[in-house]
């Protein structure tokens, strides 16, 4: 089964993909469901015949990104936030736990903030590979993600942090459940022990540099940034010239415990 573990839909501010848009596009691309981390809003998608969607959720946290798994409800808008309207790790970290959910750290390079060795000991696992980080400013920070995930010895997950259909699937975790598992109705404690096992495998695959463009465009004038706008147009002509110039990432499996991977 695969499931591609960071996708946002229009919940998020940045995303305008509806629900049925996210799944048309996550079966086209071959998956058994998705994550939908929108960000810092939560609610319970409508469950699809043979596709499961994770109820998640992407926090805006202290410490950076933090994607929570397999939620039972919205955790709590009432926590507080810092100067800059985050909220606090350890809040997040104790109030998901509390329902029975996981927290993983995302993209963790791409902002790297200093982290303490107890937020990595409430962590339940690591995103390694997220598809949009392969155009971050930060060089090789999926790379990083990978290294730190490798010795610390966590859960790891991957995805393409889709923000429009054609991002959906560009990078996804793959475990080897059979698909009649999502029948049962244990599944969703099955596909948890998945995950944490370690046992599954990383499809790492870049996004469409066009695609996010769009997306930041869309999002910019959402939010009235028109200074922004002009930056992101010319930050983007330059992506889309190098990667006309460079051979392109063609992406592929990673053991996300060999001793060296390049993503």
């Amino acid at each position: 089964m695969k499931f591609d573990l960071h996708v946002h839909t229009n919940l998020s501010y940045d995303s305008k993909m509806t629900s049925d848009e996210l799944v048309k596009a996550a079966r086209a691309a071959g998956l058994s469901g998705v994550a939908t981390a929108d960000h810092n809003a939560f609610r319970h998608h409508r469950q699809r015949e043979n596709f499961y969607i994770i109820p998640s959720c992407e926090f805006s946290t202290d410490v950076g990104h933090l994607v929570v798994y397999f939620m039972k409800e919205h955790i709590n808008e009432s926590l507080s936030r810092d100067e800059y309207g985050r909220f606090y790790w350890r809040d997040i970290c104790k109030a998901a736990h509390d329902q029975g959910a996981l927290v993983f750290l995302a993209h963790p390079f791409a902002p790297n903030r200093p982290r303490s060795k107890a937020l990595f000991e409430q962590l339940d696992g690591i995103e390694v590979f997220n598809s949009r980080v392969v155009y971050s400013r930060i060089k090789g920070a999926n790379t990083a993600a990978l290294r730190l995930c490798r010795e610390l010895k966590k859960p790891f997950s991957a995805g393409s942090d889709a923000h429009s259909p054609g991002e959906v699937g560009t990078s996804y975790w793959e475990c080897d459940l059979p698909e009649s598992a999502m029948s049962e109705p244990d599944f969703e404690d099955r596909l948890k022990a998945e995950l944490l096992s370690c046992r599954g495998r990383v499809f790492a695959g870049a996004a469409s540099p066009f695609e996010v463009f769009r997306c930041k465009m869309y999002m910019y004038r959402t939010e009235k940034l028109y200074g922004k706008l002009i930056k992101i147009n010319l930050a983007y002509i330059y992506t889309a010239i190098k990667n006309r110039l460079t051979p392109k990432f063609e992406g592929g499996y990673i053991d996300v415990f060999a001793k060296e991977d390049k993503a």
